[in-house]
C-alpha cells in the first residue's frame, strides 16, 4: 500500500504510512529517507514516544549525550522528555522507520514541511513551541 501522504522535511523526503485518522489517534508510522550526514537536530518533545527502526543505511541514534550505532534490522526507543535524534553516518540514503505514540506528531512534521531552517527558523520554532518540540544547540551533539 502507498503512503498516505510524503512531504520534505528539511529537505528530506518523510513518508506518512498511517496516521491519527487511520488510526483513531493511537499511533502514526513514517519512514524518513536520510541523505548522508542528514537526519534532524537534536530534540525533545512532551508528547510522544519514539521507536526507530532502521530499514536501510548507515545510522546513529544520540541518546542520553553520546551517539550508538544502530544496525539494520536495529530499533532503538526514545522517550518523551529525552533529547535525541538520529544521522546517516553512511555514504548513501538510508531509510528509517518511526513508530510514534500517541499519534500527532506527524503533523507537526507536515506543517513545518512548508519552511526551510535557513530562512525562517522563528517560524520553525513558533510551530515547535505549539507541539511541545524543542531543539538544542549542536554541542548537545558531542561525537
Amino acid at each position: 500500500m502507498p503512503p498516505i501522504k510524503t512531504f520534505k522535511v528539511f529537505g528530506e523526503p518523510v513518508d506518512v504510512l498511517v496516521n491519527a485518522a487511520t488510526s483513531n489517534g493511537v499511533s502514526a508510522v513514517t519512514i524518513q529517507h536520510v541523505p548522508p550526514g542528514g537526519g534532524p537536530p537534536p530534540h525533545s518533545h512532551v508528547h510522544e514516544d519514539e521507536t526507530f527502526y532502521n530499514l536501510e543505511g548507515d545510522f546513529e541514534f544520540l541518546h542520553e549525550g553520546e551517539w550508538h550505532p544502530l544496525g539494520v534490522g536495529e530499533t532503538v526507543f526514545g522517550p518523551r522528555g529525552s533529547i535525541h535524534t538520529f544521522r546517516n553516518a553512511g555514504k548513501t540514503t538510508g531509510r528509517i522507520l518511526v513508530f510514534i505514540t500517541p499519534a500527532g506528531f506527524e503533523d507537526y512534521l507536515e506543517e513545518i514541511s512548508f519552511y526551510s531552517p535557513a530562512t525562517d527558523m522563528p517560524k520553525i520554532l513558533e510551530i515547535s513551541k505549539r507541539y511541545g518540540v524543542t531543539f538544542y544547540p549542536d554541542p548537545v551533539v558531542s561525537g
